[in-house]
């Protein structure tokens, strides 16, 4: 890794720690203090192996009358920066390991300051025109964005100082999105007055993430203003706008408010296409955030919401493996058996058993053979076989067999031949004998 990227990569683990206070102090340190090893070990840098838990030193050490001079941070930071630009540029391609500690050193160092030493520190880089831009962007970049957490409003102040530094790479968007995320929590009006006051002048960094951002800040006090905002934002993309609105629901009481915030907003769209695409976005966004707390909870919660057929069928087709907790796909498919219309649940299911086949066969065999037999467990079969059926056509076709009499299997059996490997003789020849045992042309 280059010297440079190297630092950047620490500038980037210790952005999420700084300018924390309070209780929020403890959850940075756990977070940074993993965000560390993890960068660190990217890095080549050793970890104490006998003290695997321990923090370095202390991500957060207390601050008292011999706090760390922000000016002497910056100054130190600016001329180790050049250093390893400098041995860079003479040929090493890996810091050795003094380089190293001298890397965690300064994130430590880095970790040491307050809300008002970091200000200083922003400025000296700031005003360094000697100090590689790469580096510069990184730490500006992550300071400002920490700072966001307790003081959007002077984070976005400085950014917009340094703005001319963020042009590439889109850190600038990810800078103002986090801080007005953090400001419309608080304030969403005044979060919207200065994206109207600053989306002129800044047209290419107030982008349509950064609104979302601002969205589903507001969304997490007053989602129903969240959702009038949307217009009043001029958002271009109201669907990935109203995606961000419902994310932003973490609890199931936050969720059920928001849902009659979205059915209210719904409700003032004339054109039919526009509100069913609409309506499909904040469902799949919907069913993702309510899959991740886990089915119990989910389930419970969906009881109580009194879903609607059409928030039902978008809900469903919303649902997606990467959002099922581990171990879940079978309770959800068991789910959607019992929730939907009889035409509606094949689609549904079809892409949860087809992707649960692929990952992981097994599990998804053992759920077949112990559920109870219906619907659900037909359709998720039939899938089941098809998809095995490309490199365990034997298993498929007895799989297949369990099916009831009738077209459905008649179907999945003339799929599996279909999908049976001819690639040498015999599994050509067993696919022939499979062909003729069932009749198929």
């Amino acid at each position: 890794m280059k010297f440079p990227l190297a630092l950047a990569a620490i500038i980037l683990a210790v952005g999420a720690g700084l300018g924390w206070h309070g209780q929020q102090q403890i959850v940075a340190a756990r977070q940074t203090h993993g965000q560390l090893v993890a960068a660190a070990t990217l890095l080549g840098i050793p970890i104490d192996p006998a003290h695997p838990g321990k923090p370095l030193h202390s991500a957060r050490r207390e601050r008292d009358q011999h706090a760390p001079d922000a000016k002497l941070v910056a100054a130190e930071f600016i001329a180790f920066a050049k250093e390893m630009a400098a041995a860079e540029k003479s040929g090493a391609s890996q810091p050795d390991a003094a380089m190293q500690q001298r890397m965690m050193d300064m994130m430590e160092r880095l970790l040491a300051l307050d809300v008002a030493q970091l200000k200083i520190l922003i400025a000296e880089v700031r005003a360094d025109t000697g100090l590689d831009d790469e580096i510069r962007q990184g730490l500006l970049g992550f300071s400002i964005r920490a700072l966001a957490t307790d003081h959007p409003q002077a984070a976005l102040a400085l950014f917009t100082g340094a703005s001319d530094l963020f042009k590439e790479g889109g850190t600038g968007g990810h800078v103002i999105s986090s801080a007005l995320t953090r400001w419309a929590k608080d304030d969403p009006m005044a979060a919207l007055k200065w994206v109207r006051e600053n989306a002129e002048q800044h047209p290419d960094l107030v982008t349509e993430n950064v609104k979302r951002g601002l969205l589903s800040g507001a969304a997490t006090q007053d989602p129903h203003l969240a959702f009038r905002l949307i217009s009043e934002l001029g958002c271009k993309d109201a669907n990935n706008a109203i995606a961000g609105i419902v994310e932003a629901a973490r609890t199931p009481e936050q969720r059920s408010v928001t849902l009659a915030a979205l059915r209210g907003y719904l409700a003032t769209l004339t054109d039919e296409a526009a509100r069913n695409e609409a309506a499909t976005w904040a469902a799949t966004a919907l069913a993702n955030g309510v899959a991740r707390e886990g089915f119990e909870a989910a389930s419970k919660w969906l009881a109580a919401a009194a879903l609607t057929p059409a928030e039902l069928a978008g809900f469903a087709s919303g649902l997606h493996n990467f959002s099922i907790q581990r171990g879940e796909t079978g309770q959800w498919i068991e789910w959607l058996g019992a929730a939907l219309p009889a035409d509606k649940v094949d689609d549904s299911i079809r892409d949860l058993v087809i992707n649960w086949t692929r990952n992981d066969y097994q599990a998804a065999g053992q759920w077949l053979s112990s559920t109870p037999e219906g619907p659900a467990r037909n359709i998720s079969i039939r899938h089941y076989a098809e998809t095995v059926s490309r490199y365990e056509p034997e298993v498929a076709a007895q799989w297949a067999l369990t099916l009831p009499a009738g077209n459905a299997r008649d179907d999945t059996l003339r799929q599996i031949y279909q999908n049976w490997p001819k690639n040498d003789a015999a599994a050509a020849e067993a696919a022939a004998a499979f062909a003729n045992q069932h009749g198929i042309k």
